[in-house]
């Protein structure tokens, strides 16, 4: 509610527009207000001729000076706003390359641990391999331990992308496509959190027996369920936090005229074709 109302008020005395409209709103509501009619714009012009000519030549030199003054002050905000706007838009795109890029590392070697395992123990039960005549168990174990961290760490993580939106509202007010995407990316993550509470062992090699432990632990259809999940959610992340970076950016990076050519170029041979 605050931003709704804080909004149309920076609008009016933060812009050159807005204080126009508020100096011709008090002109027109003088005369409600105090009784007293201002000169209309035909009478300034008289008032004026009727003036000497140093007064003439003093009115008009302080007219140029003041509207050159508010001319560079005007020029040095706008500048000073471009700027500050870009340095917040890199600010928040590399937060969210740093959160979204973490992420989708996690996510990639979850994926590849869920497929190593699911695989390793159902070719194990499938052939009777003998546990002595596993190795490979060995080194899945250990890596249960590093699951179990990327699991807790993927957890805060999602946390830090649900907080995004709120964090940037204000920038991300007229980008309706950065939270859109922030949201999208947050369900993908979401999707991996619901799949990943799945049995396991302690982890490591410590146990004697920890092959055996291992074998009793997993369940493959679980962990190969996991493995398609992450998956999907990787390649959709990958997609979703390309596109946030190129909106918050774009209007930074400077239009390149011949690659803009190549891909008008591409785009027509691929309709031709």
């Amino acid at each position: 509610m605050g931003l709704v109302i804080a909004y149309p008020v920076q609008l009016l005395i933060g812009t050159t527009l807005g204080w126009l409209l508020c100096s011709f709103v008090i002109y027109l509501a003088t005369p409600a207000l105090t009784s007293v009619q201002p000169w209309s714009f035909g009478q300034l012009i008289l008032w004026f001729d009727e003036l000497g000519v140093e007064a003439k030549v003093g009115i008009s030199s302080s007219l140029v000076t003041v509207l050159g003054f508010f001319i560079a002050l005007q020029t040095t905000m706008h500048s000073w706003r471009r700027q500050t706007a870009a340095s917040m838009r890199m600010s928040a795109a590399d937060t969210i390359d740093r959160v979204v890029s973490e992420v989708n590392g996690l996510i990639l070697q979850i994926e590849i641990f869920s497929e190593a395992l699911a695989r390793e123990v159902s070719r194990v039960r499938t052939h009777r391999v003998p546990l002595d005549a596993a190795p490979f168990l060995s080194s899945l174990s250990d890596d249960v331990i590093a699951f179990r961290a990327h699991r807790q760490r993927l957890l805060q993580l999602e946390q830090e992308i649900l907080a995004l939106p709120a964090r940037y509202a204000l920038l991300f007010m007229p980008l309706s496509d950065v939270p859109a995407a922030l949201d999208a990316i947050a369900e993908q993550v979401e999707y991996v959190t619901k799949k990943i509470w799945v049995r396991t062992p302690p982890g490591g090699t410590e146990h004697p027996e920890h092959r055996r432990l291992l074998m009793e632990s997993i369940d493959p259809v679980k962990f190969e369920e996991l493995a398609g999940v992450c998956d999907s959610a990787h390649s959709a992340i990958a997609g979703l936090h390309g596109a946030a970076r190129g909106v918050l950016l774009g209007p930074i990076i400077e239009m390149n005229p011949r690659a803009f050519l190549r891909t008008v170029r591409a785009l027509l041979g691929k309709d031709e074709d």
